[in-house]
């Protein structure tokens, strides 16, 4: 087998992550049209998002549970026939619930499929724990990288043709990766590499689901989760409607969107760079810092005057946003990689389901009671720093474990 096998698995990953999540990540540039077709309150058009979220945590114990009974490949067909039909269906909504139902938990499914799950029980079984970190991340960055595309594509097919229109082109091409999919050898790609899969039923198959809940670090990684997902997405899905009622032109805000966007893939990998080459404690507790800086610097801006406080709050936050998706994966990879692997990681992904619905919600109720943003600030940075004391708290045992004996 080539020694570049795995990193085309992680280019595959990636691809699927572009043109999936990109997709379901740019709903935050869909908002303000949305709130002009449906004349709902903010809260009512965030909570659609905030369903996407919550059944991609959800659903994330069932795709764990395919993985582990009937192998990775189903996950990349299912997602994407699903991301299909959401955004299709959304392209001809006519009523709010429809939306419920097409981007909410259509969409919510087919992002199960293709999250956290597909990349971790398809790349921990290639790469050691030394290049791990790595591989996840760039796998992890594909919604950022792919934001430097969809969402300016977005804003200018919702400008010119309309929203209905733009979910449509995306259900188009969607569609078009399903058989690609079903061409890939996916035998080969299960196999995983010598020395690192586990063989079912064996004695190194790894912990059970009822061994891991009843320890610390399930929960340290769930709750490091949870919480991180608040953090971000109370305050992710508002970020277009801010700027353009500060003032800002709307594609200049979703240009800026789209930067932090390609700046997440660089601060993904480079975090966990550094956490593979021994720090993965102070690359979290770094990470956090970054990103509660950034919601600090975007609650500076009032207007197109503080148009630095909007670019410190791009490249902080940006680059920082998704860098804890990895990290946390690969903690979890790493203890508890073996045959029931999918779900006792899809277990820990309801933490991030639940945070990120939890986080969309609220952040559109505390916009609706208050009539601005303040109160979300707060949640967002308040969020970020519990998260940060739950994931250092796991990522410095796993530096113990991992130092060697003297």
């Amino acid at each position: 087998m080539s020694r570049y096998f795995p990193w085309l698995l992680v280019a595959l990953c990636f691809a699927i992550g572009v043109a999936s999540r990109s997709v379901t990540e740019s709903f935050t540039i869909f908002l303000p049209a949305l709130e002009r077709e449906f004349t709902g309150s903010r809260s009512a058009l965030t909570l659609i998002y905030s369903l996407t979220l919550v059944i991609n945590g959800i659903g994330a114990p069932i795709a764990g549970w395919i993985v582990d009974r009937f192998g990775v490949r189903m996950l990349p067909i299912l997602g994407m026939t699903f991301t299909a039909l959401a955004t299709a269906s959304a392209s001809f909504a006519s009523e709010l619930w429809r939306l419920y139902l097409g981007i909410g938990l259509v969409m919510g499914t087919g992002g199960a499929m293709m999250g956290g799950i597909l990349s971790a029980s398809l790349l921990g079984r290639w790469f050691p724990a030394r290049r791990l970190g790595v591989a996840l991340a760039v796998a992890w960055s594909a919604p950022g990288v792919g934001a430097i595309v969809v969402y300016p594509l977005a804003e200018y097919m919702i400008a010119v043709h309309g929203w209905r229109y733009a979910y449509l082109v995306f259900s188009i091409v969607s569609a078009c990766f399903v058989p690609l999919l079903l061409l890939l050898p996916w035998r080969t790609i299960e196999r995983g590499a010598v020395g690192i899969v586990h063989a079912r039923g064996s004695a190194t198959a790894g912990m059970t689901v009822g061994e891991a809940v009843r320890e610390w670090p399930f929960w340290a990684l769930t709750f490091s989760f949870a919480l991180t997902s608040v953090g971000v997405f109370s305050l992710v899905p508002q970020t277009m409607a801010f700027l353009l009622e500060s003032g800002f032109d709307g594609g200049h805000a979703a240009r800026a969107l789209a930067i932090a966007g390609f700046l997440t893939p660089l601060g993904m990998i480079g975090f966990s760079w550094l956490a593979d080459r021994g720090g993965r404690k102070l690359a979290a507790l770094l990470a956090y810092g970054c990103s509660i800086l950034g919601v600090g610097a975007l609650a500076l801006v009032r207007g197109p005057a503080d148009e630095a406080w909007l670019w410190i709050f791009v490249l902080l936050f940006g680059g920082s946003q998704g860098s804890r998706g990895p990290m946390i994966s690969t903690l979890a990879t790493l203890r508890y990689r073996g045959a029931n692997f999918g779900r006792i990681y899809g277990a820990i992904c309801i933490g991030m389901g639940l945070g990120c619905f939890f986080g969309a919600w609220v952040g559109g109720l505390l916009h609706d009671w208050t009539g601005g943003y303040g109160a979300i600030f707060i949640l967002s940075a308040a969020s970020l720093a519990l998260a940060a004391a739950s994931l250092g708290s796991e990522a410095g045992a796993r530096e113990k474990l991992s130092a060697p004996k003297i």
